[in-house]
């Protein structure tokens, strides 16, 4: 084998292509999930108040604790605190006392979504569905061109 580089270079691209494309299903899937909301939705932060439990046969989703405005009062400032159960809970590892990033409906503060998540153990970050599309697109892009810088 006269030129070694080339083979491993070859396989780089194949890695950060494949790399690149599984971080882009991740974001499309989060994404998906923040459609769930059928609006923009309101952006604040809040915490995860209890874990995903099982009580018998039934089992009960975590529930995050945020601030927004009442029900009735859209554009009072926000001094209801809700809990809810997120639309979007099964795409999120959600452990009490975490904090996350949420989004609310602002016609029914009650409806809400996890935008991402930040724990404070190394390693446990679950980034912004933007965030993982842009990663995404650069290994992507990376994979493909030094693929073909190797090439040629």
């Amino acid at each position: 084998m006269d030129q070694p580089w080339l083979t491993i270079t070859l396989i780089m691209a194949a890695g950060a292509l494949a790399l690149g494309v599984s971080i882009l299903r991740l974001a499309l899937a989060q994404r998906r999930a923040l459609r769930r909301l059928g609006v923009r939705g309101v952006r604040t932060r809040g915490e995860v108040a209890r874990n995903a439990r099982r009580e018998g046969p039934t089992i009960h989703p975590p529930q995050v604790r945020y601030k927004a405005p009442p029900v009735d009062h859209p554009d009072a400032p926000p001094t209801q605190t809700y809990r809810r159960t997120p639309l979007n809970h099964e795409s999120h590892p959600l452990s009490a006392g975490i904090p996350v990033v949420l989004r609310y409906d602002p016609r029914d503060p009650r409806r809400v979504v996890v935008a991402h998540t930040k724990d404070g153990r190394p390693g446990m970050v679950s980034y912004s569905a933007g965030a993982n599309m842009t990663w995404g697109v650069f290994f992507v892009l990376f994979g493909v061109g030094l693929g073909v810088w190797a090439v040629i």
